[in-house]
Formats: C-alpha cells, sequence, structure tokens
C-alpha cells in the first residue's frame, strides 16, 4: 500500500485553479502593471483566455494576429505553478485569490507579483467573488 500525502495536497491545489465552471480567474501583473485578462484552467492541463465585458466572459485564445496551441499549466513540488514556461511561487492561495511570485531578470532579479482574482458569471454580469459575499 503507497500513502501519498503529496498527491492529495497538488490535488486540493489544482482542484482551486480549476475552479467552477463559471468562475474565471482576472490577471494582474505589479511589475508590469498589466491586467484585465481572464483565464479559465482546466483539468486536462490546459487553459483558456476570456475577453471580460459588462455581459459576459467571451473566449479569446485565437483572437487577433497570434494563433496558437491551447496553454499549459501544472502545480510542482506543492508550491510551483508553472505557466506556459513561466514558472511562479504560490505565495498565497484561496479559493477567492491567488498570489503567485516570479523574479525578472532583466530587471536583476526584483521579485514580482501576480494577482488572480476570482470572478463569477452572474445574472447581472461579471462580478468578483469578493463583492457577492457582501450580498445577502
Amino acid at each position: 500500500m503507497v500513502l501519498c500525502i503529496s498527491c492529495s495536497k497538488k490535488n486540493k491545489i489544482q482542484s482551486i485553479f480549476i475552479g467552477d465552471k463559471d468562475a474565471y480567474w482576472v490577471h494582474h501583473d505589479y511589475c508590469y502593471n498589466t491586467g484585465g485578462n481572464c483565464f479559465r484552467f482546466n483539468e486536462n492541463k490546459s487553459y483558456d483566455r476570456f475577453l471580460r465585458s459588462n455581459v459576459d466572459f467571451r473566449i479569446s485564445n485565437n483572437e487577433g494576429d497570434l494563433m496558437r496551441d491551447p496553454g499549459t499549466w501544472s502545480i510542482k513540488n506543492d508550491s510551483t505553478f508553472v505557466w506556459d514556461e513561466g514558472i511562479f511561487k504560490i505565495e498565497k492561495l484561496s479559493k477567492k485569490e491567488i498570489l503567485l511570485s516570479y523574479y525578472r531578470n532583466d530587471l536583476k532579479g526584483i521579485k514580482c507579483f501576480v494577482r488572480l482574482s476570482k470572478w463569477v458569471q452572474t445574472q447581472r454580469g461579471p462580478k468578483p467573488v469578493d463583492s457577492l459575499d457582501n450580498v445577502r
């Protein structure tokens, strides 16, 4: 009999990234001061990119001039998020927010942060999960 405690932790971490069908992660990179892209991480270790409007989320994997294969993601060593070629340390992980860090080599190893905030599709359009907690 093999007991794999690390596997169960990895599965728990993966389940937070995957989330529900109507849930999306809104991306903000603090070093580049960029954000607004929305992502959904799939069980098969691919992810989809979405555009957010006032009404809904619309898939946008191949919009514009860039046509590419679906991106990939994985969890490594229970504390590392591998997103395409990017390697991020998981700093904070909850069902509402994920905080990742990485080092920018072009800025002499400066530590940068990426925040993924969970949003959901509601009858009134996309809303951050945090805003729904106050609604009773």
